[in-house]
């Protein structure tokens, strides 16, 4: 007799489960849709890398880069925002201020990978700085308008 019980249990613990799992993907894919009263933004930025002569650097070498690094957009717009990848090595778009960590797919100089995805800027106007959490270009991960730049929300 227990047994049943706890074979009860284990089957709605694991349909909960199974419905949380259901909810979070929801949630994530509504977050993701616009309602059509905010405005929507498209951005686009290309990954490029060092042998590809993204940028320039003080001291004359070529270094990854996000292009461009900083962009602008309106408070309270919904940003779509694409990303192609040029670089053989994976990145991210990492905002903690934007609530955004989104992986880059690495691509290559004759097909780049295309990753797209969508923000809620905020209300408040400001200054939101964006970087590229994963390994690269080392000078260049600690250098805005490189592997790191701004959102301005106006």
């Amino acid at each position: 007799m227990p047994w049943i019980s706890i074979g009860a249990l284990l089957a709605v613990a694991f349909k909960v489960s199974d419905n949380n799992a259901a909810s979070n993907s929801m949630m994530t894919t509504s977050a993701q849709m616009a309602p059509t009263s905010q405005p929507i933004e498209n951005v686009k930025l290309v990954v490029k890398s060092d042998e590809e002569h993204a940028r320039m650097g003080p001291e004359g070498t070529w270094h990854d880069a996000f292009l461009p690094a900083d962009f602008s957009v309106k408070a309270g717009a919904v940003v779509k925002v694409t990303v192609y990848n040029y670089d053989e090595g994976e990145h991210s778009f990492t905002a903690p201020g934007l609530g955004a960590n989104v992986a880059i797919a690495a691509g290559s100089k004759s097909k780049p990978a295309v990753t797209t995805f969508t923000i809620h800027a905020p209300a408040k106007a400001g200054l939101y700085e964006w970087l590229c959490a994963i390994p690269c270009d080392p000078w260049a991960m600690n250098q805005n308008g490189y592997m790191r730049g701004n959102v301005r929300v106006v």
